[in-house]
């Protein structure tokens, strides 16, 4: 019989039985405790997507290839076909850039439903989208532009011109849905480097004496992209900060060689191989203060220095102000 001592049998010592018996005891309530844990994720993130594909948004940018029971991996390859069906060299169609906006809509209501500036892994390919649309670098670089504005509402769709079909979302939406994506460094390193070849190509078009400090403007969108990087590393460990800003200078500095032959002559080419440049040489300790100061180097590159300390400031106090919009998530 029991003394009431629980595991210490009548002469005083340790029961080996009751011991092991404890033992698995607590091994299974672990066990039990790390599956539930874990299923707890996996169901919430399997539940975010599942909320994701039943947005009328969403149902209605996939059109007949949407299913009510899509996996998250197969609605994140769906979501990017709608978004970019083929080359946009020529262009979006008016069904892509309206599945374009749907998609960013739902994608940050979702995000501020959930209060997660996160998505599952799969959708991460939404920053390929991000990408290849020049409407995303121009709302980055000027939100105040009127058209894209006016064109931001809800109840607008998708405008013509004379390259193709066009779209906007506002500010704070764009900036939510980027750092979304921005945990994968590789999906934050492809938005970045669509930016800086669209801001490589505006700045080569200026002419000799322009106006400097109107175009430092662009630093407006470098900087939101400084805050976002931010924004990623605040909820990161150092070691892990470090590896996801190491994994991002590796991607932006990869198409150094490819570039290099093609366009070498270009004068957009230039500017964004100085850019490349200066990253890759500067020290790993330095590479976080180069890649903030990346208007600066590229407007040196430009030939328009006079610019570089309103750049600056610029990027600076828009990455403050992207870090309040996310932070506030």
């Amino acid at each position: 019989m029991s003394d009431g001592r629980g595991l210490v049998d009548r002469s005083g010592e340790w029961s080996h039985p009751r011991i092991l018996v404890a033992w698995f005891t607590v091994l299974a309530v672990a066990v039990g405790g790390l599956w539930f844990f874990l299923g707890q994720e996996a169901n919430r993130d399997r539940a975010g997507c599942e909320e994701l594909g039943r947005d009328a948004r969403v149902r209605t940018a996939l059109g007949e290839a949407h299913r009510p029971d899509m996996t998250c991996e197969e609605l994140g390859r769906v979501m990017k076909r709608a978004a970019v069906p083929g080359s946009s060299a020529d262009g979006h169609t008016r069904e892509a850039a309206a599945a374009m906006k749907n998609i960013l809509l739902a994608v940050d209501d979702d995000i501020r439903r959930r209060e997660q500036l996160g998505v599952d892994a799969a959708l991460r390919p939404l920053a390929e989208s991000l990408a290849a649309y020049a409407d995303v670098n121009v709302m980055l670089t000027d939100p105040t532009d009127s058209v894209y504005v006016r064109e931001s509402l809800f109840s607008r769709g998708p405008w013509e011109a004379e390259d193709g079909f066009h779209m906007a979302v506002n500010d704070d939406t764009l900036v939510r849905v980027i750092r979304a994506v921005s945990a994968a460094p590789a999906a934050y390193a492809v938005v970045r480097q669509a930016q800086t070849s669209w801001e490589a190509g505006r700045l080569a078009a200026f002419p000799a004496g322009s106006e400097a400090l109107r175009w430092s403007v662009g630093a407006r969108a470098l900087g939101k992209l400084d805050g976002v990087a931010e924004h990623v590393r605040e909820g990161l460990s150092q070691d892990e900060a470090r590896e996801w800003n190491a994994a991002v200078v590796r991607k932006l500095s990869a198409g150094t060689a490819m570039r290099e032959g093609a366009g070498a002559a270009s004068a957009a080419g230039r500017i964004e191989r100085a850019w490349q440049r200066a990253l890759t040489r500067a020290p790993e300790s330095e590479r976080d203060a180069v890649v903030e100061r990346q208007c600066a180097v590229m407007l040196d590159a430009a030939g328009l220095t006079a610019a570089t300390d309103q750049c600056l400031s610029n990027a600076s106090g828009t990455a403050s102000r992207a870090l309040r919009v996310l932070r506030a998530v």
